[in-house]
């Protein structure tokens, strides 16, 4: 099976036999198994880009997009930001991640 990756900006997510990897900027910032793995946009404004969370939850029965901030035990953000109209973008694709993992978005 061919990894499942994503490509936005500077940004490069990569999940392959179970690992879910973060890369940025050409180096690692991240690499955890899919069971403990969440991610979130979060925005404080509507009308404003959120910032992009993804990192290790406290629960593996924790949804994997859309993770509730207190969720998170560890989390990681790469330092740019995600404008509204691109959150489609991340959401399919952790919803590609979550059905493999065979856990939910929210």
């Amino acid at each position: 099976m061919e990894p499942l990756t994503f490509d936005y900006d500077y940004l490069h997510l990569r999940l392959e036999h179970g690992v879910f990897e973060l890369f940025g900027f050409g180096r690692s910032e991240l690499r955890v198994p899919l069971r403990w793995l969440g991610a979130l946009v979060h925005y404080k404004k509507p009308d404003r880009p959120g910032e992009l969370f993804i990192g290790t939850v406290r629960d593996p029965g924790a949804a994997l997009y859309g993770t509730d901030r207190a969720a998170f035990r560890y989390s990681t953000s790469p330092s740019f930001r995600v404008p509204p109209g691109d959150e489609p973008l991340f959401r399919a694709y952790f919803t590609e991640v979550a059905a493999l993992a065979d856990r939910r978005v929210v």
